[in-house]
């Protein structure tokens, strides 16, 4: 999932909550966390992620409740966080304006799937949410993680969520965020990045950065289109 992206040349110092992999190619398994982000960072990095989507067309569709939505997005984030500092990185831009998360290809299949499940409280966002809403957003999803595990290669890495605080909107802490997670990939020896967004603006921003689109689809539980793209790293 990604919120708008805005598109900037400029460096920017990051905040990381990461574990490391050894920089083998050959290597897709997470070690345990070198840096992890306090359980208030947690809470304040998804805080960021739910104002950023508050917006996002996708997210009005699952959450049609403005007045609850960015509160309930907050909840949806947190376990997504936590599997993040637990399996691949959150960057945080300067002044909480900005949060992205990534995690190993790994977390998407077999028995690490369903502990990471568990572990990341994940278990609790039906009723966070709201079962119709949980119903509208799983339909979706899991539709995009089939594409995405038929097209990308076992060691892959994956931007799960990507958001821009909007007061923060404009200064291009997005772009920075996505090259700061691509130069954390490489090092840690995965072969590409993959992301999805349901938003169109956002594709030839994610191209500009070196992303190429390898399938977008109506789907038709949703009818909400997405936009599936990876990069070689």
């Amino acid at each position: 999932m990604v919120a708008q992206l805005e598109h900037s040349t400029g460096s920017l110092a990051i905040t990381q909550g990461a574990t490391q992999h050894a920089k083998n190619k050959n290597t897709t398994q997470p070690a345990k966390p070198s840096t992890a982000l306090t359980k208030q960072q947690q809470k304040e990095a998804a805080t960021v992620l739910g104002q950023a989507f508050d917006k996002y067309p996708f997210m009005s569709y699952v959450l049609p409740d403005a007045t609850t939505r960015v509160q309930k997005l907050t909840k949806l984030f947190l376990p997504l966080i936590r599997s993040s500092c637990r399996h691949g990185s959150v960057i945080i831009a300067p002044g909480d304006g900005g949060v992205l998360t990534w995690v190993p290809g790994s977390v998407f299949s077999g028995r690490e799937k369903f502990l990471d499940l568990f572990r990341s409280g994940m278990l609790g966002v039906p009723l966070s949410l709201g079962l119709s809403a949980f119903k509208r957003l799983i339909v979706h999803d899991e539709v995009c993680e089939v594409a995405l595990l038929q097209h990308a290669p076992q060691d892959f890495a994956y931007i799960w969520a990507v958001g821009v605080r909007p007061d923060q909107a404009g200064k291009g802490l997005g772009s920075k965020m996505v090259r700061a997670a691509l130069d954390e990939m490489r090092q840690q020896g995965y072969s590409t990045c993959w992301l999805r967004t349901e938003t169109s603006k956002n594709v030839g921003l994610y191209e500009h950065l070196g992303f190429k689109q390898v399938l977008t689809d109506i789907l038709s539980g949703s009818q909400q289109q997405y936009w599936l793209m990876f990069q070689n790293l």
